[in-house]
């Protein structure tokens, strides 16, 4: 060993003196190293230090806080095997200052430049294991003479760069001590530990991604408006989010780890995603709890490994309300209008408005009673929105408009398999979607008998049961039926049902017909006017004189319905911002002839309402050569109704046939 010493030595003074370098007794690697310090004219008698104020040192330690905690255990490790023997373990960063350093007091204190914060690198400290490892990015030991540095000519170095997962250098572990103590396989030792330190960064690398991607699962779970929950292979509750222990209202710390059969009350659930291995998409399930029935929609599919193998299953729940508050969201069953839509200053619509507003706060079912047209769904409305329901949905049904055999599916839902052509898994029907909300029973003397049988039932009991189905399904809802209808007459002629009437008319609200609201006339004409007019994007509208004679005088077969068209058709015929008889519909034109023979038939006397509605009836049959369904559609009244006022009016067929 002193012969090798020697040998470098003398190698090393040639150098220094003459630049020239013995490549057959100096390696490569520290060949290229003194070539370096020979460029940059380094003095090796002399000692340059360069270290880190306590102040950079303690911010840079900060910063490189976890190279520091996870290699520390492993350079105690190491130094235990040379404890005593002259060696210091030595911890630098990826700039060459020490960072942490173990070892003897003797060697510590005899080389004074091992300290935090000193700088290591070859530019300071010339050819030595530390400085050389940071420039070749691989394992290297330099034996004693073979450091540039006079200084360090007693000491064998042996360093191995730290790498992280992606390939950058985090820093350098060295061991360093006497050269005549120095082992063949320190240098080996050295690498040992900085693989355990870079396997070590690996695993804490990987633990950090699982803690952040099960943070992110978390977060991502707890974002989410639906109920969801996971389970393992063998249905054990893995995870459940709060909207699902909401939901469900259970606890989860109380349920995770159970099985998931028992929080559902179904193993069918579990078979499916589990056993079967197929998805399941809005299953309808119900599950018994303190709170009551509670009834869901559950999605599902099971968690698959690389190879396709069933490791487990998630399901997404939602509480039926929430569901069918969006699909009425969605469809556009939200009421609009509040009380203050209803214009009109007419004693007997003020009177219908109070009724309708003192009854509204209650639960009571609300019989609305008037001619077509005469706004009694603006009236369900503007009652819903003034209920303790208006947070829930209203859901309005025509019960004439809908087929006889489709109509208590419709109302009440059904099941899957309920008849041909039924949807798989079935379909909520309107009180389902209205529970929580208002339902709204447009035409109810039109719902065939049968149906007023099940209806009766429902308002009496609270709860509906879907053709097929066996469930008793309970609704909170607020009824409000509408007719146009004598149902007092229907029931004499067993078209209605007595109970069902005294049911649905526990509050009647009468809504008068236009042509009894006065002045209530002009004032919505010249409302639906400047509506209209500003949607258009036109000034002003004005009603002729000749145009507010005739609508005052007219019998407003559609009411408020044949008005608001009325205007609507004038606004828009109209060139100017003046609405004249001209711009009226053409049924209305004709009435103005009758009502108003000549320019000056403001000032001639009247005709009575009953010969104004018999000239306008026979004008009309005579324009229409006798056609009784389109005299009928133009008039706004039905067939019935037309072929009764003909009768009662005595208008002769025959003259205009």
């Amino acid at each position: 060993m002193e012969n090798k010493v020697r040998q470098i030595y003398n190698a090393w003074k040639k150098c220094i003196h003459s630049g020239e370098i013995e490549p057959g007794i100096i390696q490569p690697m520290i060949a290229r190293s003194w070539q370096r310090c020979l460029e940059r004219q380094f003095d090796p008698h002399r000692v340059i230090t360069n270290c880190l104020s306590r102040q950079q040192l303690k911010k840079w330690t900060r910063q490189c806080h976890r190279l520091i905690d996870v290699t520390n255990p492993f350079m105690q490790d190491l130094y235990q095997f040379v404890r005593g023997s002259g060696f210091v373990v030595i911890l630098l960063d990826r700039h060459g200052y020490i960072l942490e350093l173990v070892g003897d007091r003797e060697i510590i204190e005899r080389y004074s430049h091992f300290r935090k914060g000193e700088n290591w690198s070859e530019e300071y400290k010339g050819t030595n294991a530390m400085g050389l490892a940071l420039y070749e990015k691989k394992p290297v030991q330099v034996f004693a003479t073979e450091h540039f540095s006079e200084l360090n000519h007693t000491m064998t170095c042996s360093a191995a760069p730290i790498f992280d997962t992606n390939g950058q250098m985090l820093g350098v572990l060295d061991l360093s001590g006497d050269y005549r103590k120095a082992h063949p396989h320190t240098l080996g030792m050295v690498v040992a530990a900085v693989r355990a330190v870079e396997n070590q960064l690996r695993l804490e690398l990987a633990s950090q991604e699982v803690f952040h991607s099960y943070q992110k699962i978390n977060a991502m779970m707890e974002s989410l408006s639906e109920g969801v929950i996971s389970f393992d292979v063998y249905g054990v509750i893995t995870r459940m989010n709060s909207v699902a222990s909401s939901i469900m209202g259970v606890s989860r710390d109380q349920w995770v780890s159970r099985p998931i059969k028992e929080l559902l009350q179904t193993s069918d659930i579990q078979e499916t995603l589990l056993q079967q291995g197929r998805v399941i998409n809005d299953r309808e399930i119900f599950i018994e709890s303190q709170r009551g029935r509670l009834h869901f929609l559950i999605s599902g599919r099971p968690i698959r490994d690389a190879r396709g193998n069933i490791q487990g299953g998630v399901i997404t729940i939602r509480g039926i309300k929430r569901v069918h508050k969006l699909v009425n969201r969605m469809v556009g069953a939200q009421a609009r209008f509040v009380f203050d839509d209803i214009i009109g200053n007419s004693r007997v619509l003020r009177d219908a408005v109070e009724l309708a507003k003192r009854v509204a706060r209650g639960n009571a079912t609300i019989l609305l009673q008037g001619e077509s047209g005469t706004g009694k769904e603006v009236f369900a409305q503007a009652i819903h929105n003034a209920s303790n329901y208006r947070r829930g949905p209203f859901i309005a049904i025509n019960c004439g408009a809908i087929p006889r055999d489709l109509i208590e599916s419709e109302l009440f839902g059904y099941e899957e398999g309920a008849f041909t052509g039924a949807r798989r898994g079935g379909r909520p029907g309107k009180f389902e979607l209205a529970n929580g909300g208002t339902i709204f029973l447009d035409e109810i003397g039109d719902m065939p008998l049968d149906i007023q049988v099940t209806l009766l039932r429902v308002l009496q009991e609270k709860q509906i049961v879907r053709v097929g189905g066996a469930k008793a399904i309970p609704v909170d809802i607020r009824v409000i039926a509408a007719t146009n209808k004598d149902l007092l007459k229907e029931m004499k002629k067993g078209h209605f049902r007595q109970d069902l009437f005294y049911r649905l008319s526990v509050i009647r609200v009468f809504i008068p017909a236009l042509k009894e609201r006065g002045d209530d006339i002009l004032i919505l004409a010249r409302y639906f006017a400047e509506k209209v007019a500003r949607q258009l994007g036109k000034r002003e509208m004005i009603l002729a004189p000749a145009v507010e004679h005739l609508f005052m005088n007219y019998s407003w077969p559609g009411n408020v319905r044949e008005l608001s068209n009325a205007i609507e058709c004038a606004v828009n015929m109209a060139p100017g911002n003046v609405i004249e008889i001209e711009h009226l519909p053409e049924e209305m034109r004709w009435a103005g002839k009758l009502i108003l023979p000549d320019d000056q038939a403001a000032e001639k006397e009247l005709l009575s309402l009953k010969e104004m509605e018999k000239r306008l009836i026979y004008q009309t049959l005579r324009r229409l050569n006798g056609n009784i369904s389109r005299s009928a559609d133009i008039l706004g009244i039905s067939r019935n109704t037309l072929y009764k006022k003909i009768r009662d009016l005595g208008v002769n067929l025959r003259q205009i046939m």
